[in-house]
């Protein structure tokens, strides 16, 4: 799905565009569309949320589309600028295309050139990132091995080591690292979602590469950032502003800052779907609310984590604490025994990963070792092994609902500690929890998009009157938007669009029926930029005027 803003400083442009392109059903012009009134309306919009293609008016009040489209190409390189003008001047259509943009139209050449401008638009932008490209990329940094020291420089960072701290602006210059020590940092952390079983290490390597590069191909533009994987599935992201030497004011520094962590949301959603496309590979993020001192950044990337903790969620695109249905998710304690860390680390991490036919192997390993223990008469080691192995089912075994979570042995509401000196009857606990965890997320993960699906009707009908834009819906979901359409489209049997604008023409008519409200009082109660394309929404579907139909209303009352 490619998103579509229109800019004109005239109502009735902007509206009729959106009417035209939102009406469209062709299947290679997935759009969502959008309206601004003025550049600057428009640059707003698009500091939060990311544009494929513009079309715009060339003169215009104030910021003119041409200053638009500098601004646009400076920052927003990918995005492809379309003008519309009333204007058949030789000069603007020059300095037009100078300047990056894709077409030059004429306001009176018709609908089907507009149309077919931006069909060019759309193909331009499925040509812009090569795969081939993107891989040979990869290739090099992986034979060059660039980034080893710091990947591990930042690794004990995140595990608190103080080393990590001191002297950093030296550790800093020593290891290449472009970020300020002086400054916070916004933490980003991906996931994964799911790897090819086909692909080796090697394979999965060269992908992650070719994650960091589309990374730093995007963030680039508006931002100073490094990137680096850790604990094989996960790449991190620490990332500043490009610079604050034009935020001469606490005020506007402050506001740099907030535009940088909108800027970052956009850009991890295309950077999803870029990797996606191209090589195939889901991925799941969620960003820090604020900036935080580097100090922090172990416990704020703990934090992060707490997002990735149910398997079956796939493409999160989350900012800390703005998802509707934020919980709490409890830290366990993990107890540190060098011989057994890393199979506990390897539970988790298939137990998190749905990696069923490794997690099993590791069980019957530790059980394995636990059983010889018992027969030893090392209870220690024995419990050891059973509370650590117990703690990591926890916080999924608290996620299950109250009718699959596996019933204690004694047939208690919870587990008893004192069970943990019989190592048989700790034995049949941890297996018993371990198949209720796995045959949950079976099930997991065929409700899961039911529930999601729920949870937009719900979001939707209660903000009818507000911004119901694919990507305000999304960023509530805490889901890529372009992933979320397709998943509602394919569960609902109806697109998203479809719904809202059913869900508000129901909710016209009840206000209509209701004499106290004006009819500008109900389109903007439903939803709508202006009362006049509220009219023509309500007249295309009802073949009624909204006047026409409350007069109706009030004939069949008498």
């Amino acid at each position: 799905m490619y998103r579509l803003m229109i800019v004109d400083n005239e109502e009735y442009v902007v509206n009729g565009l959106v009417d035209l392109f939102s009406r469209l059903n062709d299947p290679d012009m997935e759009l969502e569309v959008i309206g601004a009134y003025s550049s600057k309306d428009a640059l707003e919009v698009m500091m939060r949320t990311k544009i494929d293609i513009v079309i715009s008016d060339i003169r215009m009040p104030g910021m003119s589309g041409l200053e638009l489209q500098r601004i646009i190409q400076g920052r927003w390189s990918r995005c492809k600028t379309i003008f519309l003008s009333g204007y058949d001047d030789f000069n603007y259509a020059q300095e037009a295309m100078r300047y990056g943009s894709v077409n030059y139209i004429l306001k009176t050449e018709g609908d089907e050139v507009i149309i077919e401008a931006v069909k060019r638009a759309i193909h331009l932008l499925r040509n812009d990132s090569e795969l081939q490209q993107i891989v040979q990329q990869a290739k090099q940094q992986l034979q060059k091995a660039i980034t080893p020291l710091q990947r591990e420089y930042f690794s004990i960072m995140l595990n608190g080591d103080p080393h990590a701290f001191r002297q950093m602006e030296k550790q800093f210059a020593e290891l290449d690292i472009p970020l300020s020590p002086d400054k916070p940092i916004f933490v980003v952390a991906g996931r994964i979602d799911e790897w090819n079983e086909q692909y080796g290490y090697y394979d999965q390597s060269l992908l992650l590469y070719g994650l960091q590069n589309i990374a730093k191909e995007y963030l680039s533009l508006s931002a100073v950032h490094v990137s680096f994987v850790h604990d094989r599935s996960r790449v991190v992201w620490f990332i500043q502003p490009v610079s604050e030497d034009n935020a001469t004011s606490p005020a506007m520094r402050e506001h740099l800052w907030r535009m940088t962590r909108h800027f970052i949301y956009g850009t991890f959603e295309s950077i999803q779907s870029t990797c996606l496309d191209l090589l195939h590979l889901p991925i799941s993020v969620a960003i820090s609310r604020d900036s935080v001192p580097w100090e922090k950044v172990g416990r704020e990337y703990a934090q992060l984590g707490k997002y990735f903790q149910s398997g079956t969620e796939k493409q999160l695109l989350v900012v800390e604490g703005e998802r509707i249905d934020e919980q709490s998710v409890q830290e366990d304690d993990l107890i540190d025994t060098k011989q057994l860390i890393t199979q506990y680390e390897l539970l988790s991490y298939n137990l998190e990963h749905q990696q069923q036919s490794a997690f099993s192997q590791i069980l019957r390993n530790l059980l394995d070792t636990g059983s010889q223990a018992s027969r030893l008469g090392n209870w220690l080691l024995a419990a050891q092994i059973s509370t650590t192995v117990l703690a990591i089912f926890q916080p999924f075994v608290l996620k299950l609902p109250k009718s699959d979570a596996p019933a204690p042995a004694g047939g208690s509401s919870s587990y008893k500690p004192e069970l943990l000196l019989n190592w048989h009857e700790a034995e049949m606990e941890i297996r018993k929890r371990a198949e209720a965890l796995f045959e949950h997320k079976k099930i997991d993960a065929e409700t899961e998009g039911d529930e999601i699906i729920h949870k937009v009707n719900a979001f939707i009908q209660s903000r009818l009157g507000g911004d119901l834009t694919l990507n305000a819906i999304a960023q509530a979901m805490g889901h890529n938007p372009s992933y979320l359409s397709r998943l509602y489209k394919h569960k609902a049997g109806q697109g998203l669009s479809e719904y809202i604008m059913d869900a508000r023409l129901r909710l016209a008519k009840e206000l209509l029926a209701q004499p106290q409200f004006k009819i500008s009082e109900v389109s903007k109660g439903v939803g709508f930029l202006s009362e006049h394309y509220f009219y023509r929404f309500f007249k295309r579907a009802t073949k009624l005027t909204p006047q026409e139909y409350r007069e109706q209303l009030v004939n069949k009352g008498q």
